[in-house]
């Protein structure tokens, strides 16, 4: 069939629009999923405290992570301290809960807590405990018990875990500090039903962990949501935890808690 020439020039200019209306729509659905809009749509972002009477300190001997099995390696999980100053890790909870990444074992953990001061120089021994340990490679959970003393607001504290049984893993440690939270973020919290949402103020107010406690817990129960593993995930990435991520968290990994000694004459070893 014979077309006329301007029909024909409608044709194909009517074709080519067509086609790159069809390429938009394909393809803008594949730009939401890109790394850039992931890391947009995050919603728990942590951030180093500053301005709160944190102080700004060298970090000598503070050791997150320790020797690798064939399962694991041994880390505590704490923002990155590779740089020569950070900020001391923030606390609100008088008796805080902290999470360790553990190789396959079976013996026994010792968690020793200390004064400090500004220089993190280890002080005074206020508390230490010693627990059994039988499981596999995974997250354990260690929360200070109610017969631990209480953290004093405003004030530094070392903190040291080991595992007896892990060959060459040695021990890590760190630095916490309890600091109360301002009005404003008690309000908020009050009005936060969701993990995300409660996990968000904590992170932008810099208590990390706390931060940690809500996604973690919220990972346990039966009705695990994507949303909070990706939170969770990201989370670890962000301070250069990449290597606790394809790991659980381990279900009755302390058992049988013995030998809590609060304010005890400072001794070393058992």
């Amino acid at each position: 069939m014979f077309l006329p020439k301007f029909s024909l020039k409608k044709i194909l200019i009517a074709s080519a629009c067509s086609c790159l209306a069809v390429h938009t729509v394909i393809a803008l659905p594949f730009a939401l999923f890109t790394p850039s809009a992931q890391a947009q749509s995050r919603k728990v972002r942590y951030v180093p405290p500053k301005n709160l009477g944190t102080p700004v300190v060298s970090t000598p001997g503070i050791l997150r992570s320790t020797g690798c099995s064939e399962s694991a390696c041994f880390i505590a999980l704490v923002p990155d301290l590779a740089a020569d100053t950070a900020p001391v890790p923030q606390t609100m909870s008088e008796r805080p809960t902290f999470y360790f990444l553990i190789p396959e074992t079976e013996g026994r953990g010792y968690f020793y807590l200390y004064e400090s001061d500004s220089t993190l120089k280890k002080g005074k021994r206020v508390y230490r405990t010693s627990f059994n340990i039988r499981n596999k490679a995974g997250i354990l959970t260690f929360k200070m018990p109610d017969d631990a003393p209480s953290l004093k607001p405003n004030k530094n504290y070392l903190w040291e875990f080991s595992v007896g049984g892990l060959i060459d893993a040695g021990q890590v440690s760190g630095s916490i500090r309890r600091v109360l939270p301002n009005q404003k973020l008690v309000e908020q919290l009050k009005r936060a039903s969701m993990p995300i949402e409660r996990a968000a103020l904590f992170a932008q107010d810099g208590f990390w962990f706390e931060t940690v406690q809500t996604l973690a817990e919220a990972q346990q129960g039966a009705s695990k949501k994507t949303e909070v593993v990706s939170e969770w995930n990201a989370l670890l990435k962000s301070s250069q935890l990449d290597r606790v991520i394809p790991y659980p968290f381990l279900k009755s990994a302390v058992a049988n808690m013995t030998n809590s000694e609060p304010n005890q004459p400072q001794k070393y070893g058992y």
